[in-house]
């Protein structure tokens, strides 16, 4: 994938070369502000520069006198220097990235209470509902028990009648005893509330054994989603400091003035100019832009970028 230069993107931002007149740069190509931010924002943030721009602004280039050109890219550099440094720019930026990572604070506190948690945790959680329902149970009378344990038959009896094998039968004895402890409810109200009571007991352990397993399993997938989304979290705190990231696009744009042969020669081949060196012929599009741009504004758009440069250097 072709490396973004970012300086080839401030030469080109409207697509051409611009009035020398910096106050007047984005209106002297029928441009707006936004349009400009839009693509300060979006050649900090690709991974290919792709310049679009329209016929006016091609024809109003034109129109740019040669000696004016340097200045002209100069002025440009300006404009898109002053926008980096802007509040929207870094907060647009930032947006952005923390859309690219998928990062959000709701997440990122979410993955740190996951990592934290164990299954002692998990099960101490289990324990304490458990004993709460246990707790509540136990307050009851006798009468309300034996309205809650005619439910739990009615629902027994609808699930015996969905499954088969071993699962049947086990449903099966379960039911049969639920039955007889129904049958003391009337007959002895206390010993219907104690053997009903342990018996809630042990289905409760029973159910919690299987949650737990579920659990266990739960919680596992999530630490893996919290370690994938910390991996997230990594990378985006490291892309986080545009400077670094302007740094390096200036870094490459330098590198890339600095391979340009502006004394290429070219010959007819057809209806085309061609390079007379085949080397040349398979230099990227923007090492050609920069060739057909010249020397004296390219040159000119270097020496913003290193002087850019330096400033960047001394901030963190």
């Amino acid at each position: 994938m072709k490396k973004n230069s970012f300086g080839v993107a401030f030469i080109v931002i409207a697509g051409g070369w611009i009035a020398a007149r910096s106050g007047d740069i984005v209106s002297d190509l029928g441009l707006t502000t936004p349009q400009v931010q839009e693509t300060v924002l979006a050649h900090v943030t690709s991974e290919q520069l792709s310049v679009e721009y329209s016929f006016k602004v091609r024809q109003l280039a034109k129109k740019i006198p040669m000696d004016s050109r340097a200045a002209a890219v100069k002025a440009l550099g300006s404009v898109v220097r002053a926008y980096t440094e802007s509040n929207d720019f870094r907060t647009r930026y930032q947006d952005w990235l923390k859309n690219k990572y998928n990062i959000s604070d709701e997440q990122t506190r979410a993955a740190a209470t996951t990592q934290a948690t164990t299954m002692t945790d998990v099960k101490s959680v289990y324990s304490e509902q458990a004993a709460m329902v246990q707790s509540t149970y136990s307050q009851m009378p006798p009468s309300t028990l034996a309205m809650m344990i005619q439910s739990q038959i009615q629902m027994l009896q609808q699930e015996l009648s969905e499954v088969e094998g071993a699962e049947k039968t086990a449903k099966a004895k379960e039911l049969t005893e639920l039955k007889r402890i129904q049958g003391l409810s009337k007959t002895n109200p206390d010993a219907f509330k104690k053997q009903y009571l342990a018996n809630f007991d042990k289905m409760v352990q029973r159910q919690m054994t299987q949650g737990l397993d579920k659990a266990e399993e739960d919680l596992n997938q999530s630490k893996q989603n919290a370690a994938d989304y910390q991996k997230r979290l990594a990378e985006y705190k490291a892309a986080s400091n545009v400077n670094l990231v302007l740094k390096n696009r200036l870094n490459d744009f330098i590198a890339l003035v600095g391979s340009v042969d502006f004394d290429a020669k070219l010959m007819q081949r057809g209806s085309k100019m061609e390079f007379v060196n085949p080397e040349y012929r398979n230099k990227s599009s923007n090492w050609k832009l920069l060739y057909r741009m010249g020397k004296e504004p390219v040159l000119a758009a270097r020496s913003f970028a290193e002087n850019w440069l330096k400033a960047l250097e001394t901030k963190k």
